[in-house]
């Protein structure tokens, strides 16, 4: 427990960072961006109903108007696993650190989609990789509501095998004011090449607009 915290405590210092270095980017370079700042928690659950992941996320960011990209982030990720095999439990640690790009495409009236790419660098087990993945959706929102229903394709970019997933992803979300949002999805993962389900995942996200 004592290692886990450390490792929280770095993340925080990582995020802090990361919104300064953000800030002072959308004022010199990015031309208008608006700082965002989210916290996701996932709670992953392995078809074996036995094992599952806990994982958190943060999230500072900065959204345009306009422009060929809408949204960049830095995803800064803490993840504890519990995997139980012919009887025997085993934990372990997964951390990332990753950037993510979003470009929102306008179809008619409340209906919409949006694409994403990420790329990341993840240590899980003593074990790091590089990975990245490319996102579609398509999102309605109307007033303070909205819900995305999309599709995304995660790889290991560096040939790491294990980590190459498709998924589906679904859910509402809501504005509350100006500057707070609330979005909840649920997941299906398959394994890329053999098509078997591996996990449902159901995520919370909260984000602060600055």
């Amino acid at each position: 427990m004592p290692v886990l915290l450390n490792n929280v405590r770095f993340a925080i210092f990582l995020l802090t960072a990361g919104m300064l270095a953000g800030s002072a980017m959308a004022e010199a370079t990015l031309w208008g961006g608006r700082p965002e700042f989210g916290v996701e928690y996932e709670h992953e659950k392995i078809t074996d109903n036995v094992s599952h992941g806990y994982g958190l996320t943060l999230i500072p960011s900065l959204s345009f108007k306009s422009g060929p990209i809408h949204r960049i982030e830095l995803l800064v990720e803490g993840e504890r696993d519990k995997e139980v095999s012919s009887g025997v439990t085993s934990f372990s640690n997964v951390y990332k650190l990753a950037v993510r790009v979003r470009k929102n495409v306008p179809l008619k009236g409340d209906l919409g989609m949006y694409f994403r790419g990420l790329v990341g660098h993840a240590n899980e087990a003593g074990e790091k990789y590089l990975y990245g993945y490319s996102e579609a959706a398509l999102r309605y929102e109307r007033g303070i509501f909205g819900f995305i229903m999309g599709v995304r394709v995660q790889r290991a970019l560096d040939g790491t095998s294990g980590h190459d997933v498709n998924k589906f992803r679904l859910g509402p979300s809501v504005d509350i004011g100006e500057h707070h949002e609330l979005e909840f999805r649920w997941a299906r993962s398959w394994e890329a090449r053999t098509y078997i389900h591996e996990s449902d995942s159901y995520i919370v996200e909260y984000t602060y607009k600055f």
